[in-house]
């Protein structure tokens, strides 16, 4: 009760913030670029003011903006972070301002002239004066160009203490672009399992507004070119050296198994980088997700989702045993729109795929192939083989059971996917309970579920993922599109200036850049499953 009343009084504090911003909508028109040179006259007279003008300034309260609108600062340092196009070499138009009025803003350098790729992958710092015409003081601060999308957060919590918090957020998009910026409320807690010992935590954000009565309600929005939600992900992205997998694996699963399932739905997620700032405090790279939910699957009121968060065993006489509130627990299941554990009824589904894998061979073959999308079995089969998803079999797996015109149809939707290409699962905290094994590249993964499947070749399971594999490699999973997806998950992360960024802030966690050992162990998994393939009628 007390964090909720604490919760509110957060979203108080901060409602004339969301109010001020629901009447200021962003730029309407494409903004223009810079020319080279075009920042002389600019620079010129900032050096002149540099020169006559005392250096006693305060800028410890400057709200610095760019085309109106206040930028994320890392207050230690007095640096303001702007996120522009880094694959564009030309500079984005605009003006710096302070929010305040007061003081006025000038470059000290003529940044046109610089390598902007460069400038930005390098994380280098272009210096700015700032200063009061009427106090005749100045004073030097910096900004810099990041290759990838800002957020920053206000909240009266302190995020080294407190794991439940409210408070005022804005997404920053590249600037370039018209309305780059969202500003919106919100309310959001702690998020993950393992990682939630780590100091650099994972956050979920729910989205809200207050109307001038006081009033919560819930404010989707669309970020980063995604969905309309409200609610979002933001992952850590901590004992990943290479800061790419779930990036990548994303990708990868968007490009072959989310979107030829139900229609309309997306059986998956999407998943953007970002910076974060909060309290004026620099936090970090993160990977910020759309959630698997009953949005995102186009789950109705008589359909059904379930997360497997735990790694349990699942028997259907544990659904007698204890209340659903105790399945978590129990069977390692919660159970998603319900409002928090639902009832017996809503658990039929589950149980009646439990049931079925406790079944023998013949049954369990006629009633798995009207229960699951054989589609989907194939392709998650795939996806996790070539992945070497090992932590995705037991936890971190969504059930999806859609109403079609014969009953109900199951469809598995992967999530969470950083333990994957040689990344494992050790009980070490110390190696941030990660483990590379190169060997995994050319081992099989097991699964009980699918390989029971395979060798009673339900449904014509193996064909189906011989035809299958034979078009994915021919498509979005060949060696070159693979480089290409891989390559451009490295270019956002290292060219952004954000891998240097997060390791400065985040020395303890994984930063070794391992990509020759990722690409390695990709060909490598690859070719075996090419050769799998070819022996898939063979598997008994």
């Amino acid at each position: 009760m007390e964090k909720k009343i604490a919760l509110v009084f957060s979203v108080l504090l901060f409602g004339g913030f969301f109010i001020f911003f629901a009447y200021f909508p962003g730029n309407a028109k494409p903004v223009e670029v810079l020319e080279k040179g075009s920042l002389a006259g600019q620079v010129r007279r900032a050096e002149n003011l540099c020169r006559t003008l005392g250096h006693t300034l305060d800028t410890k309260q400057l709200r610095l903006c760019f085309r109106g609108e206040e930028l994320a600062c890392d207050r230690a340092s007095l640096t303001w972070y702007l996120p522009v196009d880094m694959d564009s070499g030309a500079w984005e138009a605009g003006a710096f301002t302070d929010a305040g009025g007061s003081v006025k803003i000038l470059p000290l350098q003529d940044y046109t002239l610089f390598d902007k790729a460069a400038v930005i992958a390098k994380g280098q710092s272009v210096s700015l004066l700032a200063w009061d015409e009427k106090a005749r003081s100045c004073g030097i601060v910096s900004v810099v160009f990041t290759g990838v999308a800002v957020v920053r957060v206000e909240t009266d919590a302190d995020l080294d203490v407190d794991t439940v918090f409210a408070g005022s957020m804005v997404f920053y998009d590249r600037c370039g672009q018209a309305d780059w910026t969202v500003q919106t409320g919100f309310q959001a807690h702690e998020r993950g399992q393992t990682t939630r010992a780590f100091p650099k935590k994972g956050y979920r954000f729910d989205l809200i507004q207050v109307t001038p009565a006081g009033v919560v309600n819930k404010n989707p929005c669309t970020v980063f070119g995604m969905r309309n939600s409200d609610s979002w992900i933001f992952y850590a992205v901590y004992s990943d050296g290479t800061k790419v997998r779930d990036k990548l694996n994303t990708e990868l699963w968007n490009g072959f198994g989310a979107d030829r399932m139900a229609a309309g739905t997306h059986m998956g997620t999407h998943m953007e980088y970002a910076e974060l700032f909060v309290n004026g405090e620099y936090r970090g790279l993160y990977g910020i997700m759309e959630p698997v939910d009953c949005s995102q699957l186009g789950i109705s009121d008589q359909e059904y989702l379930y997360k497997r968060t735990f790694g349990r065993e699942l028997l259907s006489e544990a659904f007698d045993q204890v209340m659903p509130e105790e399945y978590l627990t129990v069977l390692g299941m919660e159970i998603k729109g319900r409002d928090g554990s639902g009832s017996i009824e809503d658990w039929a589904c589950f149980r009646r795929f439990v049931e079925i894998c406790e079944a023998d061979d013949e049954i369990f073959s006629e009633e798995a192939e009207k229960l699951f999308n054989m589609d989907n079995i194939a392709d998650i089969w795939l996806y996790l083989q070539m992945i070497y998803g090992e932590d995705n079999i037991y936890k971190n797996m969504f059930f999806a059971f859609k109403k079609e015109p014969d009953g109900y149809r199951m469809y598995l939707v992967p999530w969470d996917t950083d333990l994957s290409w040689g990344n494992i699962y050790t009980e070490d905290e110390k190696k941030l309970y990660t483990v590379y094994d190169k060997e995994l590249a050319e081992a099989y993964l097991a699964w009980p579920l699918l390989d029971r499947m395979i060798r009673l070749d339900v449904g014509n399971i193996r064909s189906r993922i011989v035809l299958r594999w034979e078009e994915l490699r021919r498509g979005v999973l060949s060696d070159v599109h693979m480089e290409d997806i891989l390559s451009d998950c490295m270019h956002q992360v290292q060219d952004s200036g954000a891998f240097v960024r997060d390791a400065f802030r985040w020395p303890d966690s994984s930063h070794g850049g391992e990509y020759d050992s990722l690409r390695t162990f990709m060909k490598k998994r690859m070719v075996f499953l090419d050769e799998l393939a070819e022996n898939m009628e063979n598997m008994r």
